[in-house]
């Protein structure tokens, strides 16, 4: 039940890269649990102003983990729901927010049962404003631009002079949310710390997350196919690896292992996780110059001519790349651990279907496992200015609705809408009606929502794999030690650089440049903005740690 984000197609070819590779050098993004005792987004120490963690343990999971990083798994929904708040949280003016979406366009307020029933219960409108993900950036960049700023502000990855862009044109949270200050909001104080860090800069509070789970990317695998073909659905080498993915391919009868080179898979298969690492001292290296990502450039090469890679894959989008593994053309799909619940149902009909996750295997057997972190927030609601400090109160208590956790009420509302019109009970579990499918394309989520967690109504088993999944993946996992760290020459300066980068790499994957091409390419990398990036984050890092 967790929403839906799909990551952009990284130049056709590296579909896991944007989460471990070197797109995060010039966008990072929050991820993962960090060593970071907290964020300075640039700057300063911020030991104790993140919030409180306070989780909601009303509605106990059936699988639940030592590691705190792993979603709880819930078999049915919670029977019965209850709720978890006490009257309508406003009472004032439309709360205006902007965000953006993935999916098709809801039906307006006046044909949407599910929207009406969030206003309903919200005691006023919630009036919202939004494009399609793509288009994002450009319509946030015209509503900072002008006067008239909706509420709630969707902010999308790291902007440019993004402290002092904040603090010109949104309120300061942090008296209202640091510490003790956010039990007055628990179910934002049941969100996950991590996935607050990316709200904090300059030392200050400045929204509310939309948290995720920090599994990240995932390398889909056709369970039911590779058992039927006697293979492991996990490898332990790279040759086990590359002999599975030769097994799974037979090109006369148009079938091949992959929709894409897995790059993203052999860069943690020679020990790449991140964009950039870091050691005690805080002295930052930028991944791309150590000998394992020019190691698995080679072993990108080497598996595109075995001919186990789609010959179309890395020219198509990824919604090609998802059909070809549902129609069992291909046996594996990269993408963002968010997507995973929409392939059960695309897999409704199919005799047998089974989805899990592999992970990269070690180069050789017995080696060390890496895994890259996962975004632990994929962005986070700005509140804009607010002269009156009860419409700032009034509008954090539609937040706090707004992230009302699995189990509740309030939930089955924001997800589910009205029942008999937009949802019915299935046993305990709400399922959709087919008015109420396109009704819940409504964006609601992207504001803020609860904690995630593992469900998947009547399947029990597909809860346990994404389960075990987490919890093996996440043992492995190194930190992103830029998580909280803003450069503002990464933002600002970095693009054109960044594209040469990437166009190289492109070229060596697809055999157009030989292997060799890469070190003059980070060196001209490193040139341009790297050396800068590198002293920012360390400057920030020290800043925080110091």
């Amino acid at each position: 039940m967790s929403a839906t984000v799909s990551r952009r197609r990284f130049l056709g070819i590296a579909g896991t890269l944007g989460a471990m590779g070197l797109v995060a050098a010039c966008s990072p993004s929050p991820g993962g649990s960090s060593p970071l005792p907290a964020s300075n987004g640039g700057g300063g120490g911020t030991a104790g102003l993140l919030p409180t963690y306070r989780p909601f343990d009303k509605f106990a999971p059936d699988l639940v983990s030592s590691n705190p990083g792993v979603s709880p798994g819930y078999f049915t929904y919670p029977d019965p729901p209850a709720a978890v708040t006490s009257g309508a949280p406003a009472s004032g003016a439309p709360v205006r927010a902007m965000t953006f979406t993935y999916d098709p366009v809801a039906p307006e307020l006046s044909n949407n049962a599910l929207w009406q029933s969030i206003n309903e219960a919200l005691g006023t409108e919630l009036d919202l404003e939004y494009t399609p993900a793509a288009e994002y950036d450009a319509r946030f960049a015209t509503t900072i631009a002008g006067s008239d700023l909706p509420d709630l502000v969707a902010i999308k990855g790291q902007q440019q002079q993004m402290p002092a862009m904040l603090a010109a044109k949104f309120s300061d949270l942090t008296e209202h949310l640091s510490g003790d200050a956010v039990l007055d909001y628990p179910h934002l104080a049941a969100l996950p710390t991590p996935s607050w860090r990316s709200t904090v800069y300059d030392g200050r509070i400045w929204g509310v997350p939309v948290p995720r789970s920090l599994i990240g990317t995932v390398l889909y695998t056709r369970a039911d196919i590779l058992e039927r073909a006697g293979l492991s659905l996990q490898p332990e080498s790279l040759e086990e690896f590359t002999e599975m993915a030769k097994a799974l391919t037979d090109e006369r009868e148009g079938r091949w292992a992959f929709g894409q080179t897995p790059l993203g898979v052999l860069l943690e298969t020679n020990g790449i996780a991140n964009a950039w690492s870091v050691d005690e001292a805080g002295v930052f290296t930028f991944n791309g110059t150590l000998p394992g990502y020019e190691q698995a450039l080679a072993d990108a090469v080497a598996l595109n001519d075995l001919g186990v890679v789609h010959p179309d894959g890395n020219a198509a989008q990824n919604t090609q790349r998802n059909e070809w593994m549902m129609a069992g053309t291909t046996a594996f799909q990269i993408g963002n651990y968010a997507g995973w619940p929409k392939f059960y149902l695309q897999g409704a009909g199919i005799d047998g279907f089974r989805l899990t996750g592999m992970l990269s295997p070690a180069r050789e057997a017995g080696g060390t496992m890496v895994r890259t972190a996962g975004p632990s927030a994929s962005h986070f609601s700005a509140v804009a200015k607010q002269d009156d400090p009860e419409r700032l109160a009034e509008i954090l208590r539609v937040l706090d609705w707004l992230a009302a956790p699995f189990g509740s009420t309030e939930y089955i509302t924001r997800r589910f809408g009205k029942e008999g019109e937009t949802f019915t009970f299935d046993g305990p579990d709400p399922v959709l009606t087919p008015e109420g499918v396109n009704q819940a394309t409504l964006p609601v989520r992207y504001i803020t929502e609860n904690s995630p967690v593992i469900f998947e109504s009547q399947d029990e088993r597909a809860v346990r794999d994404q389960f075990d999944h987490q919890e093996a993946g996440l043992e492995y996992t190194v930190p992103n030690p830029t998580e909280g760290l803003y450069s503002e020459a990464a933002v600002s300066e970095g693009a054109s650089a960044q594209q040469a980068l990437t166009a190289t790499e492109q070229e060596i994957v697809l055999g157009n440049q030989p292997v060799s091409a890469w070190a003059p390419a980070v060196e001209s990398y490193m040139s341009a903005v790297g050396t800068k990036v590198k002293a920012e984050y360390e400057e920030a890092w020290a800043q925080l740690n110091g």
